[in-house]
């Protein structure tokens, strides 16, 4: 399946409510890791030094052990009251009990690299820290905003203010998202001036902060247990102004129908004789023809550089096409079974090429996207004596 002209404005007319992560930086051996930093790769950040999850939630669902179990991913996702609650009404439930918008809450998601393309072989752990709801200048959202001037460049990416239901509600630089330079409402020439001359001064200090940030040594992790950790920034999806590179033909590309037609002796021979394809080349072949894999190709195309989707309560962008129905056949969750999963996000192929410094043919991750479902009620069995609490959360893999 291909875009015409005419589908194609329409896609870039497409307004999305899906949050994109890409690449930030390094994390660099000075960083300050916390866990309302969303990364991937490197160890994992718990939401206490003395709480951790169960030891069997850190094991592979297929060889039952821990030693090659890697973090893909560390998400933190608190939640916004307000939208939860329009996604349990959808789903016909009415239970805010465990929907704390001050808890911290985070998702870590772990492969197996032993255990490629095998059941349970990808795992995600849902960690919930209990908090007293704050008042004053100390909310989440204040907290956020006061980062040190050391990580300000980078997102972090769930905004929990309710004036801003966007989870990845940050901006890399710490700037503003409103135009600089649109003219206030009430305000006098002189502060209008002076609102230009502090969003200069923040945009130099970024730069500097963030120069001053890549000159640091990149923190080192062991490679047998770990992959290098980067930091995300995340941006609202977007399909205006752009073209992927793969619906864009080459200028000077010229095309030979003479060539294409088959005529004569040729084409009798064919019907006699007709070409057989190696298998793994009639399975690529039919791969690619697939119409769902197409429309993944051309929507990650307006922006290759994501890692990964987060669209809480939305559909999940299918790598390919299958038989089994992903979505519908999501069990709900064994520790809380009156309620239901809904999909939060997910990680995208490009995570590969960024974790993977050093590609192998018989190593390599070959995952197409793994998709997270979490319960829609938040629920954890049991906290322990610092307010912490694990469960395992349905995870969905495509693989490759």
């Amino acid at each position: 399946m291909s875009l015409s002209a005419s589908d194609d404005e329409n896609f870039a007319d497409k307004t999305s409510q899906v949050y994109l992560g890409f690449v930030d930086t390094p994390v660099k051996e000075e960083d300050d890791i916390s866990i309302e930093d969303t990364f991937i790769g490197g160890e994992p950040k718990w939401l206490h030094p003395d709480s951790k999850p169960n030891d069997d939630f850190l094991k592979c669902g297929a060889c039952k052990s821990k030693d090659n179990m890697r973090l893909l991913l560390q998400a933190f996702a608190p939640l916004d009251y307000d939208q939860m609650e329009d996604l349990q009404s959808l789903s016909g439930l009415k239970n805010m009990r465990y929907i704390n918008p001050d808890d911290d809450r985070v998702l870590y998601v772990f492969i197996c690299t032993k255990c490629p393309r095998k059941a349970n072989s990808v795992r995600c752990i849902r960690g919930v820290k209990k908090n007293r709801p704050q008042t004053g200048s100390q909310k989440i959202s204040d907290k956020m905003a006061s980062l040190s001037v050391e990580k300000e460049f980078n997102i972090n990416p769930f905004d929990t203010s309710k004036s801003n239901p966007n989870p990845f509600g940050g901006n890399p630089f710490g700037q503003s998202s409103e135009n600089p330079f649109s003219a206030p409402t009430s305000a006098t020439n002189n502060d209008s001036k002076k609102e230009k001359a502090d969003t200069d001064d923040q945009q130099i200090s970024a730069k500097t902060a963030r120069k001053m940030h890549e000159n640091l040594k990149d923190k080192q992790f062991d490679s047998t247990r770990s992959f290098k950790s980067y930091l995300l920034y995340v941006e609202e999806e977007s399909f205006k102004n752009k073209k992927p590179d793969h619906l864009k033909l080459p200028k000077n590309l010229k095309i030979d129908k003479n060539a294409l037609e088959l005529t004569g002796e040729s084409e009798s021979n064919l019907e006699k004789n007709p070409i057989k394809l190696d298998p793994r080349t009639e399975k690529l072949s039919k791969f690619l023809d697939d119409e769902t894999f197409q429309k993944f190709q051309e929507i990650v195309g307006y922006n290759p550089g994501q890692v990964l989707r987060y669209d809480l309560g939305g559909k999940p962008l299918l790598y390919v096409d299958t038989k089994v129905d992903l979505i519908n056949t999501v069990a709900n969750p064994g520790y809380n079974p009156s309620s239901k999963r809904i999909f939060e996000m997910q990680l995208m192929p490009k995570m590969i090429i960024d974790l993977e410094e050093e590609v192998s043919l018989l190593d390599s991750m070959e995952w197409g996207t793994i998709m997270i479902f979490t319960d829609l009620e938040n629920y954890v069995p049991q906290f322990d004596d610092n307010d912490v609490g694990y469960v395992e959360e349905c995870v969905r893999v495509q693989w490759e």
